[in-house]
């Protein structure tokens, strides 16, 4: 929930930014082409022209800026006549009335944009061609809305990918530093725990209960470490060609060597599997084993025997079973073990069995557990073999 509202309010803000955004681009549109439509002023254009002799003349230059804008204009007596004109269409009419005049003072002249000036002898109007100018509250280029609109697709569609991977983008970088930060204060925990659990076991008698509580320490922090790597996405994993039954005749021997005798290990291997090869990586695989068989023997501090077996399950498929005659489980614990890996620890298994369901995801691996409480419990793995 925490993560969904920081993504929600980083999208609210996206928003509104992008939102400022596309105002200011037609705004800068607006006025960086403003000066195109009216660059010579209706009082400069006034200035240009003066009355001679019961005639008008115009300046060179702003008969030249007022033909490179195709415009016209014409003067307007105190009477309503056209006295004189230049360029000017042949719809405009020669008089006009006061109404007229009002009408178009600000807006148009029958469709033309048009802009008036006071002068003594009457009111001059300048005019431009029809759709030049879009002509009320702001004066904007067709041209400019035209170009707007054509960009519109774009500006929408960049919005929403913007609005939709900006977010999530920010929000998995936060969620990247937080996860590489716990990663690296569980690696350093981790460190500090071992440097004196090394010295306490190597002090301690073979077979004591320091010995074996150091090793469920040291199991716990391993998993802890794993589970992390795992569930942040931070570990680095080197998959290899591993031989399945030679890896486990390594673990098993290595449990051999350290349990008391109240446990016992077989281990039946099937035919033609000597050599069957799985892809992972070996550290992963081993935490996997050494989790299962670990928890046979931390339920079960009564003894138990413990049968380890790999058998043919398919083409390209290995089974892997790891089988004790201990307490069992109750159903309710056995339904929360096959069911989805929870955010939560599993409450009778705990971490370990968490860590080999994440494992198994990982490599799509199947993962079944199987238990009648008092009679025993069973953990199968199917691998998928190289050959």
């Amino acid at each position: 929930m925490r993560n969904a509202a920081k993504y929600l309010s980083l999208m609210g803000v996206v928003l509104v930014a992008l939102a400022l955004l596309d105002m200011g681009i037609l705004a800068y549109l607006i006025f960086a082409t403003r000066g195109d439509q009216t660059s010579v002023s209706p009082e400069k254009i006034s200035k240009g022209i003066v009355q001679k002799d019961g005639s008008y003349e115009m300046s060179d230059e702003v008969r030249r800026e007022l033909r490179e804008r195709n415009a016209f204009l014409f003067l307007i007596g105190d009477t309503g006549e056209v006295l004189w004109s230049f360029n000017r269409p042949e719809d405009i009419p020669e008089s006009f009335s006061l109404a007229d005049v009002a009408a178009f003072s600000r807006w148009y002249l029958k469709d033309y944009p048009v802009y008036t000036w006071r002068r003594d002898e009457g009111i001059l109007v300048i005019g431009f061609p029809k759709n030049m100018v879009w002509k009320y509250q702001v004066e904007i280029k067709s041209s400019t809305l035209e170009a707007y609109a054509a960009a519109m697709p774009y500006l929408v569609g960049g919005n929403l990918l913007i609005v939709l991977i900006l977010p999530f983008w920010l929000t998995r970088r936060w969620q990247k530093k937080r996860e590489k930060l716990r990663t690296e204060w569980i690696a350093g925990v981790s460190h500090d725990i071992r440097t004196p659990l090394s010295i306490v076991m190597g002090n301690a008698g073979k077979g004591s209960i320091i010995e074996k509580q150091c090793l469920k320490i040291r199991s716990l922090v391993g998993n802890l470490n794993t589970e992390n790597k795992l569930e942040t996405g931070m570990g680095k994993w080197e998959e290899k060609k591993i031989r399945l039954a030679a890896l486990i005749r390594e673990i098993v021997c290595e449990y051999l060597n350290l349990e008391e005798d109240k446990y016992s290990f077989d281990f039946e291997l099937e035919e033609n599997l000597e050599e069957a090869v799985i892809l992972a990586d070996e550290g992963l695989i081993r935490r996997m084993m050494d989790n299962l068989i670990s928890n046979s023997l931390y339920h079960n501090e009564a003894g138990c025997d413990i049968l380890i077996s790999v058998s043919l399950a398919g083409k390209k498929r290995i089974s892997l079973k790891i089988a004790d005659n201990g307490c069992g489980v109750p159903v309710d614990a056995l339904r929360r073990l096959n069911g989805r890996i929870s955010r939560e620890y599993l409450p009778e298994h705990g971490l370990g069995i968490r860590v080999v369901k994440q494992i198994a995801k990982k490599y799509g691996y199947r993962i079944i557990f199987r238990s009648e409480e008092g009679k025993g419990f069973e953990s199968e793995i199917i691998f998928r073999t190289t050959t």
